[in-house]
């Protein structure tokens, strides 16, 4: 395949695309695929039926096999669990077995349960020994996105003999830096392909090597290993048994990968729901029980609100002057919390934040002095739009109303409401943390809930104490 599609031509190239599948136009679909990248063609296959998009990978895997893999690895993950529900047993198995084994173990983590579990049958086959010994790793470490397909020499090695043994191994794609291991395998140090070049061909690998490596082990989490690859400037890192052994290399393409799977995941998260609606879109029942839980939860917290709202009203009855600014305070309040938890769960994620007790510290008290900040101005907006706006006849708030009083409620609840949300926030998270619980999940429904509860105890609070000022 070749890179011969511009985005200009993309929407022709899809409906002529479309077109000649539906006819069944084998031989001019067939010299499309080979002058279309496998991204276009990805792209291209959103617009059939299931039946037709299996079609087109049995043209690719009859023509182009290596491109067949790499089309369905650029599938979006709900596509490719109905491709290969059209796809046979063995037609699916010598689709796999053409994919890199990282890239194959990832697209096996995102099928649904039950459709997992026909392809790990497949998986037992003796050719694809090598994706089934990647799933036996820990979820979500190095071992899982690890490509086993790397170069390593031994240190006696000569230069000239690296650059020949390069040249004979033409199906190791990624050769970012050449690895050097002792006479058990153990990784020893690490060269680039720039000194290759630059000494003369006796030299041997331990002479120019570095023994001053970056590397991961096997369990180590996936995200630790994308910040040490982000804070090296690596293009790869080289992954080590318990025994300091090479088993594979994690390259830059994957790293990208984890960051906007890890990013995605947190944003799922955030909003109360998870990233598994992508694979199970078409059954709303399956949708259902994902959201649900996460808005019960919602549902309790505002419910609770309410019931604080009505307790407060049988004391305050005659004070439904308050009412006006309750969105305010709530409001305000959730959208504080949800922008510090927003920072404190990417920050946590990224390495920026840690539960070292300086650094927590520090950005707590940092969220503290931002919190102060927000609420002393929006406090003086507040306050003073509580002030005049029933002078000049745009708020109602009956007779007897003493607007001094009243505007020093609203301004003052407001800014106790945001610094409160601030300090919830920062906080909230790092408890999460700290308990081994992924933050992200404290930065959706639970930290908007905990401050809408705030926020109306304080403001009916501080209203209670100050009642006999509010009306004359």
């Amino acid at each position: 395949m070749q890179p011969t599609v511009s985005p200009r031509k993309a929407e022709l190239l899809g409906s002529t695309f479309r077109r000649m599948v539906r006819r069944g136009a084998r031989a001019h679909v067939t010299k499309l695929l080979e002058k279309t990248r496998p991204e276009d063609v990805a792209l291209q296959l959103r617009g059939l039926t299931p039946s037709e998009q299996a079609s087109v990978f049995r043209m690719l895997l009859a023509d182009y096999q290596e491109s067949a893999g790499d089309v369905f690895i650029e599938l979006e993950p709900s596509l490719r669990g109905s491709v290969l529900e059209e796809l046979s047993p063995e037609e699916t198995s010598v689709l796999f077995g053409v994919m890199p084994v990282d890239d194959a173990v990832a697209v096996v983590e995102d099928l649904p349960p039950e459709l997992q579990a026909s392809v790990m049958a497949l998986v037992e086959q003796p050719d694809l020994e090598e994706v089934q010994e990647h799933l036996t790793y820990e979820d979500d470490s190095a071992g899982r996105i690890m490509d086993t397909h790397f170069l390593a020499l031994p240190e006696k090695t000569s230069v000239g003999e690296a650059i020949r043994r390069i040249q004979r191994d033409k199906d190791i794609e990624n050769i970012f830096y050449l690895y050097v291991v002792d006479s058990e395998e153990r990784l020893v140090g690490v060269t680039s392909l720039r000194q290759l070049l630059l000494n003369p061909s006796d030299t041997p690998l331990e002479a120019l090597m570095s023994r001053s490596i970056i590397r991961a082990d096997i369990d180590t989490d996936q995200e630790e290993v994308a910040s040490l690859v982000s804070r090296y400037d690596l293009l790869a890192i080289p992954v080590t048994d318990g025994e300091g052994r090479l088993a594979g290399i994690v390259t830059v393409d994957d790293i990208i990968d984890v960051v906007k799977e890890e990013a995605t995941e947190d944003f799922f998260k955030m909003v109360g729901t998870s990233d598994d609606e992508i694979v199970y879109q078409d059954r709303s029942f399956k949708v259902f029980g994902i959201r649900f839980p996460w808005l019960v939860i919602n549902l309790v917290g505002l419910a609770m609100a309410g019931l604080l709202i009505h307790w407060f009203e049988l004391r305050l009855s005659e004070a439904l002057f308050l009412l006006p600014f309750v969105p305010v305070v709530m409001g305000m309040g959730g959208n504080i919390g949800s922008q510090t938890s927003t920072i404190a769960v990417r920050g946590l994620a990224t390495g920026r934040i840690t539960l070292q007790r300086k650094t927590s510290r520090q950005f707590l008290w940092q969220q503290f002095k931002v919190g102060t900040l927000i609420g002393i101005a929006c406090a003086v907006l507040a306050g003073i739009g509580a002030f005049f706006l029933p002078q000049i006849g745009i708020l109602d708030l009956g007779s007897g109303v003493e607007l001094l009083p009243y505007a020093f409620v609203v301004g003052v609840s407001l800014f106790l409401a945001i610094l409160v949300a601030s300090v919830n926030g920062a906080f909230i998270p790092l408890v999460f943390e700290k308990l081994g619980i992924d933050p992200a999940v404290a930065a959706g429904p639970l930290v908007t809930t905990s401050n809408d509860i705030s926020g109306i105890i304080i403001y009916f609070g501080l209203a209670s104490l100050l009642i006999d000022r509010l009306v004359s």
